[in-house]
């Protein structure tokens, strides 16, 4: 073998042990995380990156409802207490129309994954048994009607207490917001 092709190989075999191990670091790379590199590097810390349904949630509801379902007791608690919503028709339609759903500028897939997201993290205990998830056509068709959202909160409140679906109807009240 001449000096070019004892060079050739030489620089071949030096190029696959590189890329071997390249191949090998990148496999064992942690999975991508949304923690700042600075702080990653530090202390290790390795957060799985937020689903797309929960990334709505965030962009959309957790400013007032918070990202764990309960804000100021002024505004209505998601956690324990959305899935009993979900169990009569006339309470699912609210869910929906609330001006906050009914009027976001999300799809309606969007906001139908991002409904069902909710409700399973937050009140996966008071959904009924064989809960439908929301669809897409649902939400576009629900979204459409305006309601005064006090009169039908009440309204679903005192249905869902009269069919015995809430334990009492202090689960579902809402604190009167303070006076400034």
């Amino acid at each position: 073998m001449g000096t070019m092709a004892s060079l050739r190989a030489g620089a071949c075999a030096t190029l696959g042990a590189c890329l071997c191990v390249a191949a090998s670091v990148a496999q064992s790379d942690p999975p991508p995380t949304n923690v700042p590199d600075a702080i990653t590097r530090q202390s290790g810390l390795r957060l799985e990156p937020m689903s797309r349904p929960a990334r709505i949630y965030a962009l959309n509801c957790q400013g007032c409802h918070g990202h764990l379902g309960v804000s100021v007791p002024e505004i209505p608690a998601l956690a324990g207490r959305i899935g009993y919503f979900v169990r009569i028709p006339e309470g699912r339609r609210y869910i929906v129309q609330v001006p906050n759903v009914a009027l976001n500028p999300s799809s309606d897939e969007d906001i139908a994954e991002m409904l069902n997201w909710a409700l399973v993290t937050y009140s996966r205990a008071q959904l009924p048994p064989g809960f439908r998830p929301y669809t897409a056509e649902e939400i576009g068709r629900l979204r459409k009607e305006r309601i005064d959202v006090n009169a039908r909160r009440r309204q679903i409140v005192d249905r869902l207490l009269a069919l015995k679906q809430v334990p009492s109807a202090k689960v579902l009240a809402i604190a009167p917001a303070a006076r400034y």
